[in-house]
């Protein structure tokens, strides 16, 4: 975050940059600070911003805003629990925000959604100032576990028909997510139809972190395949996602009937774009052959 001058509303502003490397990325405009507070973790702030509401930050970057985070956590979810022919018990690691948790219990067939997230003032914070993405969290249906993702997984004996990976912060509180031992619990704890989605980051400003995952995946599951969203707030536009399959052919079904009482929920996703999604760019075909 940066002081900077006001362009067009009148006086001193405050500037949000959320940038990649400290190269590229988005700058959006705050009209005030509505927190600032510390975990053991990390920083926590909330903006109230022209163009995107409010917003939440960790460690200095976004993590959502309101007028766009619907786009990120609908294809977080439908996308796999719409490929799984009857998800009934849900992973999301990294699941403070509630976000994720709001997709999932779309769905009633769900019966038990297990978030795990290591940072108890994330959730804390996002019941204050984001009431909206909380109130799943009173669902019967959810047990929420403070924990690094990794090490909740060395220690449950459960699986999952869905596992949801949603962080990605290098070199923050949560880098055990990045290793090839995540990866292998992940897979370990899937159910026989099991379906696992990555969050992996900018395709355009870090393109390694796409590659990467591939590579620590490929050989996990039997089948692998990326997909793609437009977020305006997220730097470059472009958020990616590689879906993980433990049954070959998996990632080309959908479930028609069970779309049809999600849809008029959803603001973003729909069937078309479930099936765009994974219609790649040629640039990003090109990392993910790479």
């Amino acid at each position: 975050m940066e002081q900077g001058t006001n362009s067009g509303v009148g006086g001193a502003s405050i500037w949000i940059q959320n940038l990649v490397d400290g190269v590229a990325g988005t700058t959006i405009q705050a009209k005030h600070a509505d927190y600032y507070g510390t975990s053991p973790f990390q920083k926590i702030e909330v903006f109230d911003t022209y163009a995107f509401g409010r917003t939440l930050l960790l460690a200095g970057t976004i993590v959502f805003t309101e007028k766009d985070e619907h786009i990120y956590h609908e294809m977080s979810v439908q996308v796999p629990l719409l490929m799984h022919p009857a998800p009934k018990r849900v992973c999301v690691i990294g699941g403070g925000d509630g976000g994720c948790l709001r997709e999932v219990l779309k769905h009633s067939g769900v019966t038990a959604v297990s978030i795990v997230d290591i940072d108890a003032r994330v959730k804390e914070t996002v019941s204050a100032y984001f009431p909206q993405l909380a109130a799943g969290f009173a669902d019967s249906r959810v047990a929420v576990t403070i924990q690094d993702g990794c090490s909740y997984l060395e220690n449950t004996k459960d699986l999952f028909d869905v596992m949801i990976v949603d962080s990605y912060d290098p070199g923050g509180p949560v880098a055990t997510l990045e290793t090839a031992n995540f990866y292998s619990l992940v897979a370990a704890h899937m159910s026989a139809r099991g379906i696992a989605v990555i969050q992996t980051d900018s395709p355009s400003l870090r393109s390694e972190v796409l590659r990467r995952t591939i590579a620590g995946v490929s050989t996990l599951f039997a089948e692998i395949r990326p997909y793609t969203c437009t977020i305006p707030s997220f730097p470059g536009g472009i958020c990616s996602f590689l879906a993980c399959a433990r049954e070959k052919g998996a990632l080309d079904k959908f479930d028609a009937a069970r779309y049809a009482p999600v849809a008029g929920t959803c603001k973003y996703y729909n069937d078309q774009v479930h099936r765009g999604a994974f219609m790649l760019p040629q640039g990003i075909r090109q990392i993910v052959q790479s």
